[in-house]
């Protein structure tokens, strides 16, 4: 098979060619192909299949039925590879539930599903993360208020096993019960609200364990630049970043909109600003579609009590083309590499991530003239169009 005439997204560069596709693999890129099966691309935008980490399962709850909607909303977006948060209900922390979730994701080929696992239990114990490492965990994620004791047996497993550490920055104790960023608009509407150093103080305090035991740490969704300008100052750390934090502010909430209530907390808009200035800069690492979705009865709910959450995954490129890219804050190629090459390299993939001979042949065919429309209620970005649709291509 041969897709031809694609305008070619690579994290180097864009150039207009063929791409030829044998038993699942590319072979050849280069001007002038043909072959008995072929895809006419017509200058649309051909990138690597997206991956994404730390995904959440619908309401946080892990069945099969929510697994498989998982699946399915990954490859209807342009991601191969999802990586599963394992903080769901249950939460990945023991051998049964992950072998449930491997035993799952098998029956659900559209999109590979892997688990990370949880460093600590419920119970506030130590998981046995060697074992669950053994059995197909992908890597470890823990909260970064856990006890310091924990922290470290947690550094001195992912060093052992060669993985990295996935951390979620926040302080319960200043966060508190707070259900939007702490501002002006929380204080007019009159809601508790999460301070940034709830944050910022949590990625300064895993920093000092990451550096004395030489172990990598991906912080998972940040939402302030004063975290990610630590996590660019070190070179044990990543950021990653959810593409709304990059397109919404706090403003979101207001008239209590329980659609704008995403975790981490929207931020003020100058924070806003400064995370967009960040990613055009290379300090963010990782862009998360931050996918928490929640049922209709969790968010149609008062705002203190509405649930957390988004469908992330739904209209991605769409937003992100239109929002970011095509007023030239993000070009295409910073896209790729936070979007696919930077995840498969942390994940281990060596055949993905990027379009290259010899790499495995999973793509995003993305026409920036196609329209995608958000209608569900639940979505910040409800009753907008946005430029651009997606069709997936496995070879």
């Amino acid at each position: 098979m041969v897709i031809k005439g694609a305008d070619v997204v690579t994290s180097e560069g864009r150039k207009r060619c063929d791409v030829r596709i044998e038993a699942g693999e590319i072979v050849e890129i280069a001007e002038g192909l043909s072959a008995q099966e072929t895809i006419d691309a017509n200058g649309r935008y051909l990138l690597p299949a997206l991956n994404d980490i730390g995904l959440m399962v619908y309401d946080r709850k892990l069945r099969g039925g929510t697994l498989d909607k998982l699946a399915q909303n990954a490859e209807e977006n342009g991601f191969s590879t999802v990586v599963l948060s394992s903080l769901c209900a249950p939460r990945i922390e023991d051998e049964i539930t992950l072998e449930f979730v491997k035993s799952q994701a098998d029956h659900y080929p559209q999109a590979d599903i892997l688990p990370l696992v949880s460093g600590v239990k419920e119970d506030g114990k130590l998981a046995d993360c060697a074992i669950m490492l053994r059995e197909g965990g992908v890597g470890i994620e823990f909260e970064s208020h856990i006890d310091g004791n924990l922290i470290r047996r947690l550094m001195e497993y992912a060093k052992a096993h060669d993985v990295p550490l996935y951390c979620h920055a926040d302080d319960p104790a200043l966060s508190d019960s707070g259900v939007m960023h702490e501002g002006e608009i929380a204080s007019r509407l009159g809601l508790p609200g999460v301070p940034p150093l709830s944050e910022v103080s949590q990625v300064a305090r895993v920093r000092t364990f990451a550096e004395h035991y030489g172990v990598d740490v991906v912080f998972l969704g940040l939402s302030t630049p004063e975290a990610v300008e630590i996590c660019a100052e070190s070179a044990h750390l990543k950021a990653q970043v959810s593409i709304h934090h990059l397109i919404l502010s706090d403003s979101a909430c207001e008239g209590y909109d329980t659609a704008g209530k995403v975790w981490p907390v929207l931020r003020d808009e100058s924070r806003r600003q400064a995370l967009l200035k960040q990613a055009a800069e290379g300090k963010i690492d990782l862009l998360t579609t931050l996918h928490s979705p929640a049922s209709r009865t969790a968010k149609d709910a008062v705002f203190g009590e509405a649930a957390f959450g988004i469908d992330g995954l739904y209209g991605f490129l769409p937003l992100l083309y239109s929002e970011l890219i095509a007023p030239g804050h993000l070009t295409w190629e910073a896209v790729t590499r936070m979007c696919a090459k930077e995840g498969a390299k942390l994940l281990k993939c060596k055949r993905e991530g990027e379009i290259a001979v010899g790499q495995r042949a999973a793509f995003v065919l993305f026409d920036p003239k196609a329209k995608t429309r958000f209608d569900d209620s639940r979505s910040p970005y409800r009753g907008r169009t946005f430029q651009g649709g997606v069709t997936m291509i496995k070879g």
